[in-house]
């Protein structure tokens, strides 16, 4: 079971073993929103395999994992975890990037800052700074996993329409509905364009998502389970403890 190279708003790591369980029969496996890909990395390899994220700078890094991890490494090896490096990074214009150096700001930025958010520098006195991208050969599994995986750029609806078959299982991790820190705009209308187009799905899909009495409204007359996951990425005590999810499926 590996783990993800890069923490994520979001991430599945606490609750992927649960969610890997109930996986069923499937030829092709396809993830609608990538993100840190924890149920990806963690589940045995299907046939055919599909990751798909909207966020450009993610999927580039994992295309240039994809062919390029040594020189991703190589380059790693000069860097360290600082304040002005960090702020370096994260102003740079990326038009002025190689897609390798790109890659190299947005693991850099992604694993350094505070809840794996890339805006602020993380640091504490209690904890050590993050050494996960400092690791030499950190990246060469990742790379085999990702060797016959087709990665994606595409919008949900477009993924869907293109990879659903009755032996297709698609794996829906959505932006959380009413939650912040999310980059990108995910709202109630785009919560029912989601929830429409798997619908109609030829075949299998499994959606988490935090529990909300809309999405509860949305999903009724699928299958619904609902989990308690404990969160502790927050400054504000508030901000942790446990919450409950639900995890839905059509089967």
């Amino acid at each position: 079971m590996l783990k993800s190279p890069i923490c994520r708003v979001g991430g599945k790591s606490k609750l992927r073993k649960d969610i890997i369980d109930l996986i069923p029969d499937h030829t092709c496996y396809i993830e609608l929103f990538f993100g840190a890909g924890w149920v990806y990395f963690g589940k045995e390899p299907s046939k055919i395999e599909v990751i798909n994220d909207i966020d450009k700078e993610l999927i580039n890094l994992f295309k240039m994992i994809k062919y390029h991890s040594s020189e991703i490494e190589r380059l790693l090896e000069y860097e360290f975890s600082g304040r002005d490096i960090f702020e370096e990074y994260k102003n740079y214009n990326i038009n002025y990037l190689t897609e390798i150096h790109r890659a190299i700001r947005f693991l850099y930025l992604i694993n350094l800052s505070f809840a794996g958010k890339g805006k602020a520098y993380g640091y504490g006195t209690t904890t050590k700074p993050s050494q996960k991208i400092f690791y030499k050969n950190m990246l060469r599994d990742v790379k085999e996993r990702l060797a016959n995986t087709y990665v994606e750029n595409l919008s949900f609806e477009k993924i869907i329409d293109k990879y659903d078959r009755e032996h297709s299982f698609f794996f829906c991790d959505p932006p959380y509905f009413e939650t912040a820190g999310y980059d990108n705009k995910f709202g109630e209308e785009e919560h029912i364009i989601l929830r429409d187009k798997l619908r109609s799905l030829k075949g299998k899909f499994l959606l988490t998502i935090n529990d909300h009495e809309k999405v509860r409204e949305w999903y009724k007359e699928f299958n619904v389970r609902e989990v308690e996951v404990n969160y502790s990425v927050s400054r504000a005590s508030e901000g942790r403890g446990k919450y409950k999810e639900l995890i839905i499926t059509n089967y």
